[in-house]
């Protein structure tokens, strides 16, 4: 079970490692309580830093915990009533453009594609290149794929699995990330 105490300190140092546009919260728990909890350590630890908090799904859950935002699966047009005016909404959207443009036009802040392949990158190529909300590369992204989400045209690249389970740890995963971003040929 998710422990937010002892995990903060290790969110702290993954995000001092580098410079990090966002941290999602995403609990394999469905109980609200839960939820506050972690928020109510989380939260103050990602916004000091200045860096977005969105979480996993749980509108509901968005305005009762500071959390900047949200990030989900479903259909943006049925969350954006029932957050609070300012909070970022990010859609995933695999790697299907109708649906990243459907997102786009009921108002989210961005797209995200997903998990990583080749089709992926084709679309983030595709998404810079056509529409105006930045995109996230995300989903199975590991160290090799990063600079290539980069140089697909990703504005952002969620690379969680990279950085979690990093052999060094999750400050040495953000500074792997980070630097594999920065060395990536642009598309």
């Amino acid at each position: 079970m998710f422990d937010p105490d002892s995990f903060g300190e290790v969110l702290a140092a993954a995000l001092d490692a580098g410079d990090v546009a966002c941290f999602q919260l995403a609990l394999d728990q469905d109980d609200d309580a839960a939820w506050l909890r972690a928020c109510e350590m989380l939260v103050p630890i990602v916004q000091a830093r200045d860096v977005a908090f969105l979480l996993r799904d749980h509108a509901h859950l968005v305005g009762q915990t500071g959390a900047d935002g949200m990030h989900t699966e479903e259909r943006v047009a049925d969350l954006r009533q029932h957050l609070p005016d300012d909070a970022i909404l990010g859609a995933g959207c695999s790697g299907l453009r109708h649906e990243a443009m459907v997102a786009g036009e009921d108002g989210a802040d961005y797209v995200a594609f997903g998990p990583w392949s080749a089709h992926v990158s084709q679309t983030l190529t595709w998404w810079q290149e056509t529409m105006e909300p930045p995109c996230v590369a995300y989903g199975n992204i590991d160290l090799a794929a990063v600079p290539l989400a980069a140089a697909a045209g990703a504005d952002f690249v969620m690379a969680d699995d990279a950085i979690w389970n990093h052999p060094d740890g999750p400050a040495a995963g953000v500074a792997a990330a980070i630097a594999a971003i920065a060395n990536a040929s642009p598309h």
